[in-house]
């Protein structure tokens, strides 16, 4: 892992009050092999009224060179080059790094395929500053070309066998707490960060959001969305059941369920995970996608023969 310096994203040629009262924040962007949707979140990014925040942008190992592309136009950025894909968890615990030795008070993780509105960051650092018990809050995702909400916070069930729901409204007007907040945007507070599992490398794609969530109540503390925080998220246009993600959905609820659950809890856990895969695979089988049926036994042996994760090329 190298990294570059670079000027802080709060400087511009018109805002020359980079040192103020507010806390300092550290925007994470993981990004792989993706030049074009970095690019424009980057964009976005530099148009940001906060104050105090630094921009860390993560290339995940890419061999394309749109990580030293990126690293040449946004100058501004500070750029953490990992010397493999680590995974989204492993991939941003660099930047996560980066940020707190840089001094922020406060860690926002940010996907790369998002855009955001140049008011979105206050209202998240002010909830956190409202409360003590204010572990980590998220705002409101838009589908990137529609008005439509993607996500405005979930609710995880863990007695059924992982099983979540997405809230697809504004549940109130003032901020609420939640289950879970998406890690596509979620800021965390530095001493959560510092005296937790954040984020653990067990999970390679998903369920880290959840577990730093059920972390943090387990401690006490509450994950809140702030509806003032607006962004604009591509997921909805691409994302569809893939074998690689049906593969690590399996295996990511088995690695919860064996950090964060007591005995008891995993074995209600497990009776239901294990009713949840008899569904799926009636229902792919009328449907003819025995590919997802392969990835949920491969990524279940996977995980209690503890292998490494499988590479996107072997679902192929």
């Amino acid at each position: 892992m190298t990294a570059t310096d670079a000027t802080p994203a709060a400087e511009s040629d018109d805002d020359t009050d980079t040192h103020t009262d507010r806390p300092a924040v550290g925007i994470v962007v993981l990004t792989w092999e993706n030049y074009e949707d970095t690019a424009e979140c980057l964009r976005s990014l530099r148009s940001v009224e906060y104050p105090n925040y630094d921009v860390i942008v993560v290339d995940n190992g890419s061999t394309d060179g749109s990580g030293e592309r990126l690293a040449a136009e946004f100058d501004w950025c500070t750029f953490v080059f990992n010397d493999e894909n680590r995974g989204f968890a492993g991939g941003n615990n660099p930047g996560i790094e980066r940020a707190l030795s840089t001094g922020a008070d406060y860690v926002l993780l940010l996907n790369n395929d998002t855009v955001v509105r140049p008011d979105f960051l206050a209202p998240l650092v002010e909830t956190a500053e409202e409360s003590d018990d204010v572990a980590a809050v998220g705002g409101v995702q838009y589908r990137y070309d529609t008005d439509e909400i993607l996500n405005a916070g979930a609710r995880f069930f863990p007695y059924l066998g992982g099983r979540v729901t997405t809230y697809r409204t504004v549940r109130n007007e003032d901020p609420y707490e939640v289950s879970y907040s998406p890690t596509s945007l979620i800021l965390l507070d530095r001493t959560f960060i510092e005296e937790n599992d954040i984020l653990h490398d067990g999970y390679f794609l998903g369920m880290e959001d959840v577990d730093l969530a059920v972390q943090a109540r387990q401690r006490g503390k509450r994950v809140v969305i702030n509806p003032d925080s607006m962004i604009k998220h591509k997921e909805g246009l691409t994302q569809e059941r893939s074998p690689f993600m049906v593969y690590h959905w399996m295996r990511n609820r088995l690695q919860f369920a064996s950090q964060r659950l007591s005995v008891s809890q995993r074995t209600i856990f497990y009776s239901m995970f294990v009713l949840t895969i008899v569904q799926f695979s009636l229902f792919w089988i009328v449907r003819g996608q025995t590919d997802l049926l392969r990835s949920t036994y491969v990524g279940v042996t996977d995980h209690f023969a503890e292998k490494p994760f499988r590479p996107y090329e072997s679902f192929e």
